[in-house]
């Protein structure tokens, strides 16, 4: 489980919500990067997927999954107070390689290696907890992951598609 929405259960008795991508919350994604199904990405327990075109397609396909859920009338998480590379130690052979609190507290940024299936993986979270007018407390999260390998090559576009998804969530909050 997600650390913040565990910490909004237990603390608020909170219930998660995801929401799927509205208009305001729309951004182009990077010129390789195209976007998966919404339905399917909705039942991944996604609000959106974006998968990395390559030919040939790779044994792991780099992707972006952006989750939205909403709280109710609680106070946003805290995220600041919470070790949120807690997400990660359940990998197999997680090595955290960094963790940023910013925005007092309200946004994380951990990134983070590990391995499955045999692949060498690499993976970057943001997540950003804000108070809506109409719903309540929310909590946005962007995880990017691709291979170890592949990190330098898509690094930038991964970077500059967080810079679109903060800016387009921030705006509406």
């Amino acid at each position: 489980m997600i650390s913040a929405i565990e910490y909004a259960i237990v603390n608020y008795g909170a219930t998660a919500k995801l929401h799927a991508v509205t208009a305001e919350l729309e951004f182009i994604p990077s010129v390789f990067w195209y976007d998966m199904d919404p339905e399917a990405a909705h039942q991944a327990s996604a609000s959106r997927v974006l998968l990395r075109a390559e030919e040939p397609t790779p044994p792991f396909v780099a992707n972006v999954v952006l989750q939205y859920f909403s709280f109710g009338e609680v106070p946003p998480i805290p995220l600041g107070s919470l070790d949120t590379t807690l997400d990660f130690t359940p990998l197999d052979g997680a090595e955290i390689l960094g963790h940023q609190v910013l925005d007092d507290g309200y946004r994380c940024v951990d990134d983070a290696e590990y391995t499955s299936g045999g692949i060498d993986l690499r993976v970057r979270r943001t997540q950003l907890s804000y108070q809506m007018a109409d719903f309540g407390s929310a909590l946005a999260i962007y995880t990017a992951t691709t291979t170890v390998a592949a990190w330098g090559d898509v690094e930038r576009e991964i970077i500059e598609m967080e810079e679109q998804w903060q800016t387009r969530t921030t705006r509406i909050s």
